[in-house]
């Protein structure tokens, strides 16, 4: 029904912009039969009673989180996997109760920490490893640290905001390893685990062989090169956007998942097919070309016509650029603008910048809300918090000053406010869109640098952090160089990983 005929008068990309523009697309990128009361939820699957979670699955009685695995009665978290009872976190992995906490593993009872991995009861800690009862990296006894921790109300408000103050202080003064990862062997990037031979990635679990890799969640990818979300088992896939689970000889395609082989710009397909060039929406097909049917002899004839074709006419957007066979899809083609995808999240630029480079941009909607209360007028500890709260509009401390994409006004849902009781934990202040970026800038820039490790043996390079242990290079400077995300402008102490793993505790 939606098949063309290929055109050699006109630009390839011009006939397949048509194509996207006429093939009906569907709303929500979900596995809609697995959600239980969770129609607010976007790519995800095996939800049950979620709100507002993206890029998430199996979790249960979640919201105001992206890329959240396995979870339950989590808030707020970026890229956290079987946590429970956490809030407002980044990087966590079988944690429970855990909050306003980064790269954490296995933890228990935990607050304003980073880098902890089997550590329970701890508060405002940094690099350390199966500890207990510690309070900005000081021990404590059990009773002490019980009498310690009830000095603080962490249901007010403005304790949450001294406590997170006083956390960045103590944790910069000590060193951080160059880069997130775990159980790699020659790796360069950040955030990469189980990988090998992965270089200048980031977020990347269980790869081998692969380079400008991101988001590859789920492990299995193998060969692949310019490759953006998601994995499971990819093998040699070339210029993608959101492809996965079991493709092989995949490029220059979006949104391509389920087993399929041999695609080349194509869109949408979320079922077994083979040998498609440029088609859309196609499900159990082969040898198509602009969703028309050819013969197995026809297609292999007809590709690399096409190719030839698109080198020799090729497409030429409104900014005078050129686009041929190997190229990825013209910005223009995008069905969304710079603002509303994740580019605005990691690569922020304003709407003038946006449009100097030839992206299309979409001016936030005026909104007429009727707010009932400024944030700075809510109570600033919750247990002076009436189900009142739950009829009113609260409006956005940032007010739509910032460039986050910020919603200027807000509500609570009677189950946020029953997680915010029972865990004794404040009112937030800020619409979730600048809560999510508030964790985004928790984690460095997808940005790297050459750098040396700032180890001097006795001291750290700015003389702020004393080594407690002995290191192989001893008095001298650590020999050491990598890439990191890391920038010489930050304050941070950064550290090679054998120099870092000789100071954690």
């Amino acid at each position: 029904m939606y098949g063309k005929e290929i055109d050699f008068s006109r630009p390839f990309f011009e006939q397949l912009n048509e194509l996207f523009r006429s093939v009906p697309d569907f709303g929500p990128q979900t596995m809609h039969s697995t959600l239980v009361n969770s129609d607010y939820c976007n790519i995800g699957s095996y939800l049950k009673n979620c709100y507002l979670l993206f890029n998430s699955d199996y979790d249960e009685d979640c919201a105001y989180s992206t890329v959240l695995e396995r979870s339950k009665n989590c808030l707020d978290l970026y890229i956290s996997d079987l946590c429970e009872f956490c809030y407002m976190s980044t990087n966590l992995f079988k944690c429970f109760r855990t909050f306003f906490s980064n790269n954490c593993n296995e933890c228990v009872d935990v607050w304003f920490s980073k880098n902890l991995r089997g550590c329970s009861n701890c508060l405002g800690c940094i690099n350390l490893r199966n500890k207990q009862y510690y309070i900005f990296n000081q021990p404590y006894t059990k009773e002490e640290y019980s009498n310690k921790i009830a000095e603080w109300n962490t249901g007010s408000y403005k304790t949450i905001q001294q406590l997170a103050r006083r956390a960045r202080e103590v944790h910069i003064g000590y060193p951080r390893k160059f880069m997130e990862g775990l159980q790699n062997a020659d790796v360069s990037g950040d955030y990469i685990f189980n990988s090998k031979n992965v270089f200048s990635s980031y977020e990347v679990g269980g790869a081998e062989d692969s380079k400008y890799c991101h988001f590859l969640f789920i492990n299995g990818t193998k060969d692949s090169y310019d490759f953006t979300m998601w994995g499971a088992k990819a093998l040699r896939i070339y210029e993608c956007m959101g492809s996965g689970n079991n493709q092989n000889d995949v490029k220059f395609c979006y949104d391509t998942w389920s087993d399929a082989f041999n695609l080349q710009y194509c869109w949408h397909i979320l079922a077994r097919n083979s040998d498609l060039f440029g088609c859309m929406a196609l499900r159990n097909k082969q040898y198509c070309i602009l969703n028309k049917q050819y013969t197995k002899e026809e297609y292999e004839g007809l590709v690399p016509k096409i190719v030839a074709h698109m080198n020799a006419m090729p497409y030429i957007d409104r900014q005078g650029k050129t686009y041929k066979y190997g190229e990825f899809f013209p910005p223009e083609m995008s069905a969304y603008t710079y603002n509303e995808t994740i580019a605005q999240k990691y690569f922020p630029l304003t709407k003038k910048e946006a449009v100097a480079r030839g992206y299309k941009w979409r001016d936030s909607e005026k909104k007429d809300y009727n707010i009932q209360h400024n944030a700075a007028d809510l109570p600033d500890d919750i247990k002076d918090v009436s189900d009142s709260a739950l009829e009113e509009t609260i409006g956005c401390e940032h007010g739509g000053s910032c460039n986050e994409q910020c919603t200027t006004a807000f509500k609570f849902t009677k189950e946020e406010l029953a997680f915010y009781r029972k865990l004794k934990l404040p009112l937030p202040r800020s619409c979730y869109n600048c809560r999510h970026y508030y964790l985004l800038r928790q984690r460095n820039p997808i940005k790297f640098y050459d750098r040396a490790c700032q180890c001097e043996g006795a001291k750290s390079a700015n003389g702020a952090y004393v080594n407690t242990t002995s290191h192989f290079h001893e008095s001298v400077r650590c020999p050491h160089a990598f890439r990191t995300t890391y920038s010489p402008d930050q304050s941070e102490i950064v550290y090679c990983e054998q120099c870092y793993q000789a100071e954690v505790a």
